[in-house]
């Protein structure tokens, strides 16, 4: 975590408004007004870096407008989108023609890009995950028609989900060795968001099964040092039938019990080569990783990457400050 701004920090010469205004807009990267001329009497503004992806955190009480002016949307270096959750207070947004009460627990969906206005009165928390638009692989104009329709996607309620918990437990996320496949899930998410809120009929189906195969991995790859994952446990999670479950997994191509033993054994790996937990019995690395037989994991490791968990170690932690090159697997079912 990185702390951007507290101002219960700073002496108060440094308190008036247009110091404030200064320091929250450079982290913020828009206009900052003080409508009743007073700044905010507290704002912390934090950030974690969540595979390649920002995630902010602004606790902020007083009256706030932040404005982005069509001059300045055109200044910005790289177009970037802004998921936001609301966790505290109810905040005003108006962006790309229209306007929304944004309540407890409400998505906003903003193209900084373009010009907007956000504004809030009182204590107020917000939560944002910014996505560069090169990665999402969407057209700026594509994106700005989806937006202000994304509210009435049949797949609003799940990403919106999703986005709440990955934003919320940033913090711990931000550790856990599979960060960058999460990442890469929330984008896979977001991204079918975005279709099925400018297309229908066939195109909408398939961003509906492409989203739920997404909230598969994801879940799976948050629980995975769980030993109790299984089939049952992620169709009650997501609320389908396992039927279903194994009808969208087998529509991608790949068995879910593979799967879920190959991001293990990916997960196992990186650990035993990690300097910082060098010195975990191997037998202590696989149950953390959801095997309970230390002869079976030792034998299914030795199939996926040619070596065994004890020879892949001493082979990681003897080169000399060289980079380790993973080999990739010897299965299929990615």
């Amino acid at each position: 975590m990185v702390m951007l701004v507290d101002t219960d920090l700073l002496p108060p010469s440094e308190r008036r408004p247009a110091q404030v205004g200064a320091q929250l807009e450079a982290v913020i990267g828009a206009r900052v007004r003080f409508p009743g001329r007073r700044p905010p009497t507290h704002a912390r503004m934090d950030t974690w870096d969540l595979g390649g992806l920002t995630v902010t955190r602004a606790d902020l009480t007083g009256e706030l407008e932040l404005t982005q002016s069509a001059r300045q949307a055109r200044q910005d270096v790289e177009p970037l989108v802004s998921f936001a959750v609301q966790e505290v207070g109810e905040a005003l947004q108006d962006h790309l023609g229209g306007r929304q009460v944004v309540p407890v627990g409400g998505l906003t969906l903003t193209d900084i890009t373009s010009p907007y206005e956000y504004r809030w009165s009182g204590h107020g928390v917000c939560r944002s995950l910014q996505i560069p638009v090169a990665r999402l692989g969407v057209p700026v104009d594509v994106l700005r028609r989806a937006l202000p329709a994304a509210w009435h996607s049949p797949l609003h309620d799940l990403v919106s989900a999703h986005l709440e918990q990955v934003t919320l437990r940033a913090e711990e996320l931000v550790d856990e060795p599979m960060v960058h496949s999460l990442a890469s899930a929330t984008i896979d998410l977001t991204r079918a968001l975005i279709a099925s809120s400018v297309d229908t009929g066939r195109t909408a189906q398939d961003a509906l099964a492409e989203t739920m195969l997404s909230q598969v991995r994801s879940y799976v790859r948050r629980h995975l040092t769980e030993p109790d994952l299984d089939a049952a446990r992620i169709a009650a999670a997501l609320s389908i039938s396992v039927r279903q479950l194994y009808r969208v997994c087998a529509s991608a191509g790949f068995s879910l019990e593979q799967w879920i033993i190959d991001q293990r054994l990916e997960g196992a790996r990186a650990e035993l080569v990690d300097p910082a937990r060098n010195g975990r019995p191997i037998a202590a690395v696989a149950r953390r990783w959801g095997f309970t037989d230390a002869s079976y994991f030792s034998r299914r490791f030795r199939q996926a990457f040619g070596v065994t968990p004890r020879g892949w170690r001493q082979d990681g932690t003897t080169r000399s400050g060289a980079p380790l090159q993973l080999p990739p697997p010897r299965h299929g079912g990615r």
